[in-house]
């Protein structure tokens, strides 16, 4: 059976002994729940792999606003940029729950990449899967209705965290409209709004303060209105 990976897992572009090299080579480290795991504009020094949890990236703005551009699920590489250039972190990332992660530090890799070239090759996929995504956010916000991005971030949500049920799927990690809000850089009252006409169309239910998904086909209509650009390949 062909195994499956996360959409930005390394492992995915790596033959077996690579692999294998890789993850002997980690350190495990544990955060807990709301922790930060490094702050945008620090000096970068390791790249990540998460093992177990949910990670949230985001991005702050001068204002205090604060921008929630991706929660990564097991498997899932980040903090990767900052490891191969040198320059300090994009972006903020913290653990959305309690979570287990590999670290490799930059002497670790380097010393990997001479062992097993095909790293290389596995680095640059892993960081143009990251560049495709944020191109696809900067489109949507440009040329996106509000309900289109919604929809687009919750067809993900649905596709990494959904959990089947016999009334629809449900969503292992609960996401509270404020965290909606910062993934479609919109207010909390625009999407209450937008969740509202979700549910009038029969496409989300909410029950007990988490959201059901009833009609992933009409979801996936209004996500397909947008600028959406990546469409990952499953392997």
């Amino acid at each position: 059976m062909t195994e499956r990976y996360s959409s930005f897992d390394l492992l995915q572009w790596l033959p077996k002994d690579a692999a294998d090299a890789f993850l002997a080579a980690g350190q495990s480290r544990h955060f807990p729940a709301r922790s930060s795991i490094y702050v945008q504009s620090e000096e970068g020094r390791d790249m990540f792999r998460l093992v177990s949890g949910t990670v949230r990236l985001s991005l702050m703005g001068d204002d205090g606003r604060d921008l929630l551009y991706q929660l990564f699920s097991p498997g899932d590489c980040f903090g990767t940029s900052s490891v191969v250039d040198g320059e300090p972190r994009p972006h903020t990332a913290e653990a959305f729950d309690d979570v287990t992660l590999q670290v490799f530090d930059r002497a670790t890799i380097n010393r990997l990449r001479q062992a097993h070239p095909e790293l290389n090759d596995a680095l640059l996929k892993l960081l143009s899967r990251h560049m495709r995504l944020l191109s696809d956010y900067f489109a949507a916000a440009t040329f996106d209705e509000v309900s289109s991005r919604l929809a687009q971030r919750l067809l993900d949500m649905a596709e990494t965290f959904g959990v089947a049920r016999d009334d629809g799927i449900g969503l292992s990690r609960r996401l509270s409209q404020s965290e909606l809000a910062a993934m479609v850089g919109t207010a909390r009252q625009t999407v209450n709004k937008v969740l509202h006409e979700f549910q009038e169309l029969g496409i989300i239910s909410v029950q007990q303060g988490t959201l059901l998904f009833t009609d992933l086909s009409k979801l996936r209509e209004i996500a397909l209105k947008g600028a959406r650009l990546h469409h990952f390949a499953a392997d």
